[in-house]
């Protein structure tokens, strides 16, 4: 679809809400659902509505951004016209640009390239929504904008915090907010736009003029009172991630099958790099429940209700329950872990016990040693 320009980026990340897994790698490249990354859902999405020119604002920490997505051939954006492009940050006296600054930086492209519309996306709310008809429905109806949202009740507060869209008189968008928890039903921004491009150019324009620090979502309704603003509603499975508690439940929800099978299989594959690794490997004491295991992994031990990643060993008498064990990670014999989340090659030794909870599950730190006693 060469009149879409997609822009990825990742604009809410804050480092110290994921503890020790974000201190190597940025929110995106967050391992996921076995043998996944979080960016692997965004950039596939944009691949199956056959968006040839994509724009990832890479975070500072590029080395695994590189290791993974490269030129973006597991997702067949290694194109000689257009493709993927990974935008270095800019360094500056500034320790992070804001989300004006960091699209202003790049803004000649933008020009450069005469697509008819932007698709924003942060690649931290995990859907797959239909751009494709999304587009279509701008042309139809002559709309300047649209804005991702699901509407939905919160009479549990579990999106408390987040980003609302609230509605005028007539049912339009008209600003955006945080949920308070003060109206059960809302309108839940799904972290995407779609803008006509002449439109997003002059926004990101008057916002580095007037107030570069705002977010592109502010700048929208503070800028463009004159445009034609409507709802896209996404009613199908989605996740926000935004800090340890979010990611663990977002992972832990993958056991239900029906979840699973929405999130990755409806709507369009998730692709992601491939590794030609063996089978796992599961010996006759072995015992494993509600689990989702990867290649390449040996399990001697006991495992239940967990998210077990590529080249894990789990040792004979080990018991792992409620827990994420990212890849190359090794469990000794005799450990117990319940509620952890250990990072890629963490070496838990012999009868070393790890507990968390729910809330507050036990995080490791990459290549971390863990022994009895700790």
């Amino acid at each position: 679809m060469p009149s879409i320009v997609a822009l990825i980026y990742s604009s809410e990340f804050d480092e110290r809400n994921y503890g020790a897994l974000c201190k190597s790698r940025p929110d995106y490249m967050l391992p996921f659902g076995g043998r996944y990354r979080v960016i692997d859902f965004a950039l596939s999405n944009v691949t199956n509505h056959d968006i040839s020119r994509v724009v990832l604002y890479a975070n500072r920490m590029m080395r695994s951004t590189l290791d993974h997505i490269g030129n973006g051939k597991s997702w067949e954006l290694n194109r000689r016209n257009g493709g993927l492009l990974i935008n270095p940050p800019k360094y500056s006296s500034k320790e992070n640009l804001s989300e004006i600054e960091t699209y202003y930086d790049t803004i000649r492209y933008f020009e450069d390239h005469k697509s008819d519309y932007i698709f924003i996306n942060n690649p931290m709310y995990i859907n797959k929504v239909d751009i494709t008809d999304a587009k279509e429905t701008m042309e139809s109806n002559d709309l300047d904008c649209l804005i991702f949202s699901t509407k939905t009740e919160d009479t549990d507060g579990y999106y408390l915090n987040r980003r609302i869209i609230s509605s005028d008189e007539d049912g339009k968008p008209s600003s955006v907010g945080l949920n308070l928890g003060l109206s059960d039903q809302i309108d839940l921004f799904l972290g995407s736009i779609m803008i006509k491009r002449d439109l997003f150019l002059r926004i990101l324009r008057m916002a580095m003029e007037r107030d570069s620090q705002m977010s592109f979502l502010n700048a929208l309704f503070t800028f463009a009172s004159d445009m034609k603003i409507d709802f896209y509603r996404h009613n199908k499975e989605f996740e926000i991630i935004t800090d340890i508690n979010s990611f663990f439940d977002a992972n832990m929800k993958l056991l239900n099958r029906a979840d699973f099978d929405q999130l990755f299989y409806e709507d369009g594959l998730v692709y992601t790099k491939s590794k030609d690794e063996p089978s796992t490997s599961y010996t006759k004491e072995s015992s494993t429940k509600n689990s989702l295991i990867a290649n390449g992994s040996i399990i001697r031990g006991n495992v239940e209700n967990s998210i077990i990643f590529r080249g894990v060993s789990i040792g004979k008498g080990a018991v792992v329950k409620n827990s994420i064990i990212f890849q190359d990670s090794v469990i000794s014999d005799g450990a117990i872990l319940n509620y952890a989340i250990t990072d890629k090659g963490t070496y838990v030794g012999k009868d070393t016990r790890l507990f968390g909870n729910r809330s507050h599950p036990y995080v490791t730190a990459k290549d971390e040693e863990l022994e009895k006693g700790i």
